[in-house]
């Protein structure tokens, strides 16, 4: 019988798995979504299709789209002017909401009394639908540019603080025993324990808020029609006007910013994260 090589030399003999490539690591990535984007394009064609002849200009079809949207040059500059608005307001409310959302967070876990206090009033403004509070909003602060920014601010703040708290909740017990044994301060074990292990959380929470930025800063400009506004302004224009296909080219843009807020939080967590973080790691 032919004896058998030691555990630990067949373990060192097996040589770990090669990285995945660039080109593979982008089809990967973008491969899912736009087998996806295929599908939802024939179901938007099947749909169109269906409707009766004089209903079809409320879905306009690609070539439509084209010719009187992304075509003309005038739309294009409108779009991109109306793009940075909307984006300059949903980075505003995240500018609050975030940093807010963080410290808020980390009050809640040190204190368990905060925690008790704050969270029924997370779950309230949660529950309560925004659109109901924005006339209030309206009638204190005016249709400046910062009520637009609170809305955002409003729309984004709950995700941050409920999964910052939830991954700071989640840190192993034996390196928060480890850090007191060593008489480490509760700072320390914040900074150095903590809040390492409730990053991907957090920024599960981030990408949330990302995506729900640019929604909250196009439903704040439907209330808000006073000034130069940004893509929801042109969505009630065009719709007003029944240039369809210009709405849908708003429409599509608007999608697009929402998606690459999205894309970008969820990148920078793979970035930071992917070497040590198993939620990291299964993207890749």
């Amino acid at each position: 019988m032919k004896p058998q090589k030691p555990l630990l030399e067949r373990q060192s003999a097996i040589s770990p798995a090669r990285p995945s490539g660039f080109a593979r690591q982008l089809l990967k990535a973008f491969l899912p979504p736009l087998i996806m984007g295929g599908v939802l394009f024939c179901l938007y064609v099947f749909v169109r299709g269906n409707l009766e002849p004089h209903r079809q200009f409320l879905m306009p079809g690609v070539s439509d789209l084209w010719s009187q949207a992304f075509g003309i040059a005038a739309v294009r500059e409108e779009l991109l002017e109306r793009s940075i608005t909307t984006m300059s307001i949903a980075l505003a409310g995240l500018g609050i909401s975030i940093p807010t959302g963080i410290f808020l967070g980390i009050i809640m876990f040190r204190f368990y009394v905060m925690e008790r206090a704050v969270f029924p009033y997370l779950v309230a403004l949660q529950s309560i639908p925004i659109m109901a509070i924005i006339p209030l909003i309206q009638s204190a602060l005016g249709f400046g540019f910062f009520p637009k920014v609170l809305i955002v601010a409003l729309f984004t703040f709950f995700a941050i603080p409920t999964t910052l708290l939830l991954g700071l909740k989640s840190v192993d017990r034996g390196i928060i025993d480890l850090f007191r044994l060593q008489g480490a301060s509760w700072f320390v074990m914040l900074r150095k324990a903590g809040l390492p292990s409730a990053a991907p959380a957090l920024f599960a929470g981030l990408r949330i808020s990302g995506s729900l930025a640019v929604i909250a800063a196009i439903v704040s400009e439907l209330f808000f029609l006073s000034g130069r506004g940004g893509l929801g302004q042109m969505l009630m224009n065009t719709k007003i006007d029944f240039k369809y296909e210009q709405m849908y080219a708003a429409l599509t843009v608007a999608s697009i910013l929402s998606i690459c807020v999205y894309v970008f939080f969820n990148w920078l967590g793979n970035r930071l994260f992917s070497q040590w973080h198993e939620s990291a790691r299964r993207n890749k």
